[in-house]
């Protein structure tokens, strides 16, 4: 706990550097690190060779690891926020990981909902690349979907999102010894 100033909650009071710090546990961020490093770099020094399926494997295990924790953070700033800041909520992280994961696995099996997700991601980054091209003068693309492969091997990665439910059993303890 940091010896930020104290926020009152429903339940118990909190350092601000308890909000969100989930972000800063040592799995998460090497999940993040295995994350950039492998789609911005081993992903493009494997194509075409048998190690892109190892590299797409980690990028699922990776992602399903850090993206439950990064939404349970973004829920905690969002109630510190609205003035609700309270200790780690397991029940929190329960929801984020069964929809993360059924979103996850539903992308991965189904035709339909792999189609809607590429259609939904390609429509929330384009404002971001429709102002990276008029930034630098050249013409705005079209609203395309990302490039997604339906897949049910990756399914099985959707298991990986429960390690944010153990990550915020562990920081609700931490947060709540430090207060008794």
């Amino acid at each position: 706990m940091s010896h930020g100033a104290s926020i009152r909650g429903p339940s118990t009071t909190l350092s601000r550097g308890d909000i969100a710090d989930g972000l800063l546990d040592p799995l998460a961020i090497a999940a993040l690190a295995v994350l950039l490093l492998n789609d911005h770099v081993l992903k493009r020094a494997a194509v075409g060779t048998s190690w892109s399926v190892v590299t797409g494997k980690l990028s699922d295990a990776a992602g399903m690891v850090f993206f439950p924790v990064l939404c349970v953070a973004a829920i905690e700033i969002g109630l510190r926020v609205v003035g609700r800041a309270r200790a780690p909520s397991v029940g929190v992280a329960v929801v984020v990981a069964v929809v993360v994961g059924a979103v996850f696995a539903a992308i991965n099996v189904s035709v339909v909902c792999g189609t809607v997700y590429a259609t939904v991601l390609g429509t929330m980054q384009w404002p971001f690349l429709a102002a990276a091209s008029l930034v630098q003068s050249k013409a705005v693309p079209a609203v395309l979907p990302v490039a997604h492969v339906v897949d049910p091997t990756d399914a099985p990665f959707a298991f990986a999102a429960a390690y944010v439910v153990f990550q915020s059993r562990r920081r609700r303890q931490r947060a709540l010894s430090v207060v008794s």
